[in-house]
């Protein structure tokens, strides 16, 4: 592994933005989007504590916390082993994925959005554009997944934010790569634009049609 996990998440001073627990659980994440920690091997909270900086119960706390969210698997007396994502579970996630997210941000659209919150979401999606470079993918995932999550918190139900964070966490564990490595990642940052605009204009017609294309990356391929 190149570099610590601290390293990798870009955290200077851990506990500094939130408990350490919520630390742990950004770092540990972080290295699975980046593929740092692989599919199938197991890791202990004693073996990552170090990394992090602190002792071993916030980390097993986080670790616990990922693997109630279908990320990392619970191995008796030995640790956490980093699941295995097979065509099938993509599939799987991606059709949960058109049955809650899809009509949930039609639904943001049908309620409608204030200034601020147009502003905000034209602002993340700038922002997707500034980050989007083959070179700086965890930065565009942190910076893609704000995006999303602040259309969907315009809902204000806390239950269907946690659901649709957790199902696109499951399908962007290495998922995401494949845009970078098939040349397509700014060009999927750039579908955002047309998105915001629908969205701003309420054509849910539309809109439902550019999400479908966007999302199609999630898909086995």
């Amino acid at each position: 592994m190149q570099g610590t996990y601290r390293e990798i998440a870009g955290v200077r001073n851990l506990g500094g933005r939130g408990t350490l627990k919520d630390e742990a659980i950004a770092v540990v994440r972080r290295a699975l989007m980046a593929g740092e920690m692989k599919p199938g091997l197991i890791y202990s909270a004693n073996s990552l504590a170090p990394q992090l900086g602190v002792s071993n119960s916030p980390v097993r706390e986080a670790m616990m916390e990922l693997a109630s969210k279908g990320l990392l698997e619970v191995v008796k007396n030995r640790g956490f082993r980093v699941v295995e994502v097979t065509d099938k579970d993509r599939q799987e996630i991606y059709d949960l994925r058109m049955l809650v997210e899809v009509p949930s941000v039609l639904q943001v659209a049908r309620n409608g959005l204030t200034e601020d919150q147009i502003h905000e979401i034209e602002r993340l999606a700038d922002n997707t554009l500034a980050q989007a470079r083959p070179d700086n993918m965890l930065e565009y995932l942190d910076a893609d997944q704000s995006f999303h999550m602040a259309i969907i918190g315009a809902l204000e139900n806390e239950r269907l934010t946690a659901i649709v964070e957790n199902l696109r966490d499951q399908s962007r564990v290495r998922g995401s790569y494949h845009l970078a490595e098939r040349g397509l990642l700014r060009e999927s940052a750039e579908e955002h634009l047309p998105i915001v605009r629908a969205l701003k204009a309420g054509d849910t017609e539309l809109l439902e049609k550019l999400l479908i294309e966007h999302l199609d990356y999630a898909r086995p391929h």
